[in-house]
């Protein structure tokens, strides 16, 4: 593990010099040149053009677009989830503090008028199906978010941090909408929405999880279930599940970063409430992902048929998915590889991972919720699952 705890470190180094700061693959529309025109910023096509351009590029337009680098909620979380791993496996005072600027940087984050706690994006965001406000919240952000804050408890005991997680549970309870029927429940992916995606509602339904493992709330548990079975429901024959159910869904196809999120997610509702009916298509939708999304190397595909673009984000995802499903039959020897192959080729020679990798070239933008936040979890994850 030379090999991780020297990635590691430098990685940590880099986001800490920037002040946990950085530009997103998805920031575009935050330009103060673009919010000057309001025919083109208040359309969607410009708004979904505008966007893509950016995030394709591979040249970093943001500086000369005006665009500010951001502190993300989401990238919070992740940042979150990895210093505690990293507390625990050295009980840093540098760590500690990191950890509490986090937690008070989530709070004054917050999405205001809900049910509950909640976060979304630094930036606003148009997709093929809506349109997202900067600071909208989602049920994904949200989740996440939640999930660190369980880990904050599960280390400190404070009961602020179960509080917040708590509050969490009711925006997603609360807030969402809901595609509902007698023994199954689907979450939006915002309020403002009627996208109903599965890994979304898996990750919905893995925080409610977690919370009732410590609440022992039975409603919350109730609820987890129904969303669970959901996507159990709508897992294919062959393990895998599409992104979602409707057109527009359906064209975003089977990815590797989100089936990690449905994995890992059915892996913690599990074991948070107790409920092992699901095991076998745990098993199953892992072995799927383990025989479709890596070559031999341990490169990460992105799709099952498609191996580009390589993406950091599937990389790191795997290395979560990997690490946390060791139990249920994942692969150790294609985790060593994968995280080798993440290391090798997708880390910059000044700490930072980079975003994408085609056949014929590399785009090395520096994201910060999309890569270095991922991939500091990831590694923070390897690195105590393999001790000192």
């Amino acid at each position: 593990m030379i090999l991780v705890k020297d990635s590691l470190e430098r990685l940590y180094r880099y986001c800490k010099n920037q002040e946990w700061r950085g530009y997103d693959p998805y920031d575009a529309l935050n330009s103060k040149l673009f919010q000057l025109v309001p025919f083109i910023k208040n359309h969607k096509s410009f708004r979904l053009f505008f966007l893509q351009l950016n995030k394709r590029c591979r040249v970093n337009l943001r500086p000369i677009l005006l665009v500010p680098k951001g502190r993300n909620p989401k990238a919070l979380g992740l940042f979150l989830s990895a210093l505690i791993n990293l507390y625990k496996h050295q009980k840093s005072d540098e760590y500690l503090d990191i950890i509490k600027k986090c937690v008070r940087w989530l709070k004054e984050d917050r999405s205001p008028g809900y049910s509950g706690d909640c976060w979304g994006h630094d930036f606003s965001w148009q997709s093929r199906a809506f349109f997202l406000p900067k600071g909208t919240p989602t049920v994904v952000n949200t989740s996440f978010v939640g999930r660190a804050l369980l880990s904050a408890y599960e280390v400190f005991q404070k009961e602020e941090y179960l509080q917040m997680a708590r509050s969490a549970c009711d925006f997603i309870l609360n807030d969402l909408n809901r595609l509902e029927d007698q023994h199954t429940l689907c979450f939006s992916y915002s309020p403002r929405d009627r996208y109903f995606v599965h890994n979304a509602t898996a990750l919905g339904s893995s925080l409610l999880a977690l919370t009732y493992q410590i609440t022992q709330e039975e409603s919350l548990a109730r609820i987890a279930k129904k969303s669970i079975q959901y996507v159990i429901d709508h897992q294919r024959p062959e393990g895998f599940w599409p992104y979602g159910e409707n057109s527009v869904a359906q064209k975003t196809g089977t990815d590797n970063f989100h089936s990690g999120f449905i994995l890992e997610s059915l892996k913690i509702y599990s074991q948070s409430t107790g409920d092992f009916s699901y095991n076998q298509n745990i098993k199953k939708g892992l072995k799927f992902y383990q025989e479709n999304f890596f070559l031999q190397d341990g490169t990460p595909k992105y799709y099952p048929h498609k191996t580009y673009p390589i993406d950091i984000h599937s990389a790191s995802q795997a290395v979560i998915t990997l690490s946390q499903l060791k139990e249920y039959g994942a692969d150790e020897g294609l985790l060593e590889k994968t995280v080798s192959w993440m290391i090798h080729h997708m880390q910059d020679s000044r700490g930072y991972f980079h975003y994408q990798k085609t056949k014929l070239c590399k785009n090395r933008i520096p994201y910060m919720r999309w890569a270095q936040s991922w991939t500091l979890y990831a590694l923070s994850l390897c690195l105590s699952s393999h001790g000192s």
